[in-house]
């Protein structure tokens, strides 16, 4: 790998600390050259507890409490958010829905602030789980008014600086100046030389691409969330649009979530996971990510093998192909102005990037 990236929403500072220093100090005694990727939480609807320490069933026809108070001996069927807000403007006929579609429900009582749901399409609730609703096929704008770098998302920073991290990655950045701030805020701290990745994954990142792209060192297409906020289909279509304006620009893109996500728990990920990963190097990102495949899967390195012989093979392959007469040639890498190398440099070969995150 070439970067460890450490998501912050999950353990303990204290255990961020340790794998950091683990990094530095296999790249003194090794040799190696990975850097450090924090990632911002962000201010986003989540799950906090459901009592059971890993996933839980939810079975059609089933009907679950979503609640943001806190009381001992959580029942059966019933599910803690992570913010008093949870509830606000939500509709009886709403559908509230777990981490992208892996399980759904529909809202069919309003208790003070908290919900009653019935589940429709049966599926797992994971610890952390993001939520969102939707009305009508339409999502539910729950962002609004709420920050895109929380407190502790502020603390969190100040953590990496300390602790000499190379990358931010953003979560949910709305517009340039949620990375100009940051920048400020880096500035101010001496800390200049860490660069600051916006994350794609939001409708509003979208309407305001190109501003971010500008202020941004980078851009990773965070294709899991993404796919929360608009619908599937449209997702390989905003992958190649972002990778291109992000080349016209001279900034590098990293394509990620779930590239290879039946690794998590098969030791041979699926022909059309390979495909999906072939069409990101084809299209020239900077970098491919992997997620869950490394930070719980049951065979994080046969993972990261894969995405490596995958990427240099069809690397080689292209060069091959572009050398042909009678084969078109693939869009050239952006030169800047200056002619000088970009601020997070553009490499032959994409990266391979880990999450970090405890063993589930």
């Amino acid at each position: 790998m070439n970067v460890a990236r450490l998501n912050l929403c999950h353990n303990s500072r204290e255990w961020h600390r340790g794998v950091i220093k683990a990094v530095k100090r296999l790249n003194r005694e090794k040799g190696f050259r990975v850097s450090v990727m924090i990632d911002t939480e962000g201010s986003q609807v989540h799950l906090v507890d459901h009592g059971h320490e890993s996933s839980v069933k939810a079975e059609e026809g089933s009907v679950w409490l979503f609640t943001t108070q806190f009381f001992e001996g959580f029942g059966p069927y019933t599910v803690k958010a992570n913010h008093e807000g949870f509830s606000e403007g939500i509709k009886v006929g709403d559908e509230l829905i777990v981490e992208g579609g892996m399980a759904s429900f529909e809202v069919v009582e309003w208790i003070e602030d908290d919900l009653r749901c019935r589940c429709i399409d049966s599926g797992l609730i994971l610890p952390q789980a993001k939520v969102s609703f939707w009305r009508a096929g339409k999502l539910v704008d729950r962002s609004v008014g709420l920050p895109t770098l929380s407190p502790k998302d502020w603390v969190d920073i100040d953590f990496g600086i300390s602790e000499g991290v190379d990358f931010i990655a953003v979560s949910y950045v709305k517009n340039a100046d949620d990375i100009k701030i940051l920048k400020r805020h880096l500035s101010s701290r001496s800390a200049g030389s860490i660069r600051v990745v916006a994350k794609i994954e939001r409708s509003k990142s979208l309407e305001n691409l190109e501003e971010i792209i500008e202020a941004s060192d980078g851009i990773m297409v965070a294709r899991g969330d993404l796919g929360v906020q608009i619908p599937l289909d449209k997702i390989p279509a905003i992958q190649n649009q972002v990778t291109n304006m992000c080349r016209q620009m001279n900034k590098p893109v990293i394509i990620a979530s779930q590239l290879l996500e039946s690794m998590i728990e098969y030791p041979t990920p699926t022909r059309a996971e390979v495909a999906d990963v072939t069409e990101a190097v084809r299209q020239q990102v900077d970098s491919v990510m992997l997620s869950g495949e490394s930070a719980v899967g049951s065979y994080p390195e046969k993972a990261l093998s894969v995405l490596n012989t995958t990427s240099l093979c069809i690397e080689a392959w292209t060069r091959e192909d572009n050398a042909s007469p009678a084969s078109p040639n693939l869009p050239q890498l952006a030169v800047s102005v200056s002619g000088s190398i970009p601020v997070l440099s553009l490499h032959l070969y994409p990266l391979c990037y880990i999450f970090l995150s405890p063993s589930a």
